[in-house]
């Protein structure tokens, strides 16, 4: 059982993978806005591609969630 308090940059670190996963997923929904706003991509496709979008968020996610808990010590 280790009782020492977390390093600052070890805290900084995972905070800091956490907003670029928060960046990337807020560019990938404000890009497919647009492109739906512009008719690039069809309505009806859009419900699909919502999905799969989610679905690549989950993904992410749990891979930074595992990542960090594979990188404390």
């Amino acid at each position: 059982m280790n009782l020492e308090p977390e390093k600052p940059a070890e805290i900084r670190a995972a905070s800091g993978v956490a907003r670029v996963f928060a960046m990337l997923t807020i560019l990938v929904l404000a890009g497919m806005t647009v492109l739906v706003v512009l008719d690039v991509i069809p309505r009806e496709a859009f419900g699909e591609t919502a999905a799969k979008v989610g679905m690549i968020i989950g993904v992410c996610a749990v891979s930074a969630l595992a990542i960090g808990f594979l990188s404390r010590r």
